[in-house]
């Protein structure tokens, strides 16, 4: 009796072991999956506003290294002297003298696309609850950047990203279709404020704005880079620039 109650025993033993272990097991399975859904969904959403945070960030860096020399102004930028001389402007000259200004405004039309984006798609990131707050806080951060010393105006941020994301086919407009826009004087009107903060920058004007930004622009950017697992993007980007360390800050 006693022996077939010690293989009673046994047996049940073995079983509650092979139940628990395949709970354990499906455990495991399901939080490597919710890993792997959470890492795809930030990529999905943050890699785009990775992109254009490093973009960004390169144009402001080389504008403002290239106004510091002789004079203080970067003068391939200083190609009009009033916003409104854009809409006159040929397609010749988008992609000749006024490439430099204009893309650089085209730049940050894009980022203000995907930070629009990701405040809309909040809820289909999955962070903890305070980097759900530090990111709120970064993303603000870069605007106000954008704001100070009468920049460009943090309603009409959103306004600018809208108005260059072509929501049919999910995608930017491209250089060429930005151009094409900016010749519409009402349609260029909305941009005025951009084009002048880099016709300011390439004076050499509100210095600390400039500087403000690109930190405001780093700390974002090393804040997603840890969010999606990914390598340093603006060290990465200065790298292939053959940019040297002491360059990398303003």
């Amino acid at each position: 009796m006693s022996a077939m109650l010690a293989a009673l025993i046994a047996a049940a033993t073995s079983a509650l072991v092979a139940i628990l272990s395949l709970h354990l097991s499906d455990r495991q399975q399901q939080r490597r999956e919710a890993r792997t859904q959470r890492h795809e969904l930030n990529a999905k959403y943050l890699n785009p506003l990775r992109f254009q945070l490093v973009e960004n960030h390169f144009r402001l860096l080389s504008i403002l290294n290239r106004a510091r020399p002789v004079g203080g102004t970067n003068t391939g930028l200083l190609v009009v002297d009033n916003p409104v001389e854009v809409s006159t402007k040929n397609a010749s000259w988008f992609i000749g003298p006024g490439c430099a200004l204009v893309s650089s405004a085209y730049l940050s039309s894009c980022l203000f696309a995907h930070l629009k984006k990701v405040r809309e798609d909040f809820p289909y990131l999955h962070l903890s609850a305070a980097d759900d707050t530090r990111l709120a806080a970064l993303l603000l951060g870069v605007q106000q950047g954008f704001l100070v010393e009468q920049g460009v105006y943090y309603v009409t941020q959103p306004s600018i990203g809208e108005s260059v994301w072509i929501r049919d086919e999910e995608r930017l407009m491209t250089y060429r279709e930005f151009c094409e826009k900016l010749q519409d004087p009402d349609w260029r009107a909305w941009l005025d404020r951009l084009i002048t903060f880099y016709l300011e920058i390439a004076r050499g004007e509100k210095k600390q704005r400039t500087e403000r930004l690109i930190t405001a622009i780093a700390d974002l950017s090393k804040f997603l880079d840890e969010c999606v697992g990914g390598g340093k993007s603006i060290e990465s980007r200065m790298r292939a620039e053959n940019v040297r360390p002491s360059d990398m800050t303003p």
